[in-house]
């Protein structure tokens, strides 16, 4: 791929999939332990769930969120110097956080983009407005932190027509990298998904066909690749180190 986007001292587009973990541990005290674990595997992102550490939280008026996440931030790179991508999931794409805290994500968004807290951030097309998204990626990158739009369906693959067009749409936002993942119900559903990323030329891509169908496109097809640890997030995730074995071998063997 020509268009190689470099975050840190990780290149993607240039050779294998990145490997990325999520966090999704609740507690400051469990999301820094469990860091430090996977920071000694051979991976290269860290994703930070922020909605399962916000689920509980994010009701509460007294305590300032927005600093609590500055000061986390700040214990994290104390012991990682892996990027780290910043995720706040929805609960109608798999996560945690619900729509009637809207206005509180989005100043979460833009608190953590001022303050440089990551590298990079996780948007959601279909559940942020789009003049949001628009402020939010030109704030990116002034602050230069990568943006990431993405859409799952934990329930279907869609048609490689609607894919391609939200694809095309993603692009046309400005976004850094797009991100798709979709549940397939059968093998037809998998090709759909290459066959609609194949048609999207230099462009970092992030598409993922969930459960064990869509296995294949953990290792082909995508700039990041996630994997799990000792938890997972989504349905057919590889073990890290598995994933990174399968990776080596046949990226320095074969391709």
């Amino acid at each position: 791929m020509k268009n190689i986007l470099k975050i840190k001292n990780i290149k993607l587009g240039n050779g294998a999939p990145k490997i990325c973990v999520p966090v999704i541990e609740k507690t400051e005290k469990e999301i820094i332990k469990y860091i430090k674990y996977i920071n000694k595997l051979p991976i290269d992102i860290i994703e930070f769930r922020a909605d399962f550490y916000l689920e509980d939280i994010i009701e509460s008026e007294e305590k300032n969120i927005n600093d609590s996440l500055i000061d986390l931030s700040k214990n994290i790179k104390k012991v990682t110097n892996k990027p780290i991508l910043f995720t706040i999931r929805s609960d109608k794409e798999g996560g945690k956080i619900k729509n009637n805290f809207y206005s509180k994500i989005i100043n979460i968004y833009k608190t953590v983009i001022e303050n440089k807290c990551f590298d990079l951030i996780d948007l959601e097309i279909l559940n942020l407005k789009e003049k949001d998204i628009k402020n939010i990626i030109k704030l990116s990158k002034e602050k230069n932190i990568k943006t990431i739009l993405s859409n799952h369906n934990f329930d279907k693959t869609p048609s490689k027509k609607y894919i391609i067009s939200l694809i095309n749409k993603m692009i046309k936002l400005k976004c850094d990298i797009v991100k798709v993942a979709y549940m397939p119900k059968n093998k037809k559903d998998v090709i759909i998904l290459l066959e609609a990323i194949s048609e999207i030329k230099d462009f970092p891509i992030i598409a993922i066909s969930m459960g064990k169908l869509g296995t294949i496109t953990r290792i082909f097809g995508s700039v990041i690749t996630f994997a799990s640890a000792k938890s997972s997030s989504a349905p057919g995730q590889l073990e890290a180190m598995k994933l990174k074995y399968i990776l080596d071998n046949i990226y320095d063997n074969f391709i």
